[in-house]
């Protein structure tokens, strides 16, 4: 129980934004094995969409890497 507790801790202390993400990730977890588009409808869906808009600002050279 050490390491719940921990984690309940560091969530505490977290904001809302950081929450939500937290709880995406955890929908994630909990729908790993049972459903393999569980990436997508955990929210994750649309964070990939901006990755890939990110990567390919960075591959035109309209942004740095710093």
């Amino acid at each position: 129980m050490l390491i719940r507790d921990q984690l309940i801790g560091k969530m505490k202390s977290l904001p809302a934004d950081k929450l939500e993400a937290v709880a995406a990730f955890v929908d994630y977890l909990e729908a790993d094995g049972k459903d393999k588009a569980g990436l997508a409808e955990c929210g994750m869906g649309e964070y990939l969409n901006q990755l890939s808009a990110y990567e390919d600002l960075l591959a035109d050279g309209k942004i740095k890497w710093r």
